[in-house]
């Protein structure tokens, strides 16, 4: 038996899956705040990094600084371009020199697009298995690109569970995989960019068939973020309970 965490950590992401071969982390804010959860020989077994922006990548400093070892960093293919009001450039920057020093340090870093096919997991591990659904390449490369629309999208598989990550997904890319992806879900949806508007695709939200939507965000810190649209949307096709880590706190599954 395994344990997916949907930690509370305001409007921002972390969640971690304790599996037998280590610990897998998708995205990593203020994960300080749960080092309890981590394994005291400081090894992570991969960090999957949804897209460039601190809300989702800024726990790498914490590792950093506390010499975790980290075998593989898989993260957002996207590539900034001058003058990109999507990522600032310090932003960027910072997140450039952690992964340099995790790359010195041994780690692996990935950064895939879309599998060409989902028959097989693009990972398997132990009990655990992964599928990248987005982004789609044409979408992540385009001219008129923003970060989001780069955004990890992933199915993981966990035993006989099954949870959507969506990062900070653009309405765009859900949009896309909506309609050229079946069974994306069916079960755990970890609902895109903190329930705001911009990311609740109704199409995909439609399509994921929830049973349990996991909303990490804070109110009060966005102006409507959550957005009472999105809200609704994920009320009315959820088919047993929207969770809120602003006001449900951490949500902890087993597997």
């Amino acid at each position: 038996m395994g344990i997916l965490y949907h930690l509370q950590v305001g409007c921002a992401n972390l969640s971690i899956i304790k599996a037998f071969s280590g610990t897998i982390l998708i995205d990593c804010f203020n994960i300080e705040r749960y080092k309890s959860l981590l394994s005291a020989n400081k090894f992570i077994k991969a960090v999957f990094i949804t897209h460039q922006h601190y809300d989702h990548f800024l726990g790498l400093k914490y590792l950093r600084d506390n010499n975790f070892t980290i075998e593989y960093i898989i993260c957002s293919p996207y590539v900034r371009r001058s003058g990109d009001g999507s990522v600032q450039y310090e932003e960027w920057r910072d997140y450039e020199k952690f992964l340099a020093y995790f790359k010195r340090m041994g780690t692996s870093v990935i950064t895939p697009f879309r599998q060409e096919s989902l028959n097989l997991p693009w990972w398997y591990i132990d009990n655990l298995s992964f599928r990248i659904l987005g982004p789609a390449k044409f979408i992540a490369e385009s001219e008129s690109r923003e970060l989001h629309d780069a955004s990890l999208v992933m199915l993981v598989t966990l035993g006989a569970r099954k949870c959507c990550f969506t990062g900070d997904a653009s309405d765009k890319s859900l949009s896309w995989i909506a309609e050229n992806t079946l069974n994306y879900c069916n079960d755990i949806l970890h609902a895109s960019n903190h329930g705001s508007l911009y990311g609740a695709n109704l199409e995909f939200i439609k399509g994921a068939n929830a049973r349990h939507t996991i909303i990490s965000t804070e109110s009060g810190i966005y102006k409507e973020v959550p957005h009472p649209i999105a809200l609704k949307r994920y009320y009315e096709y959820t088919k047993v309970k929207v969770h809120r880590t602003d006001l449900d706190g951490t949500v902890e599954m087993y597997y």
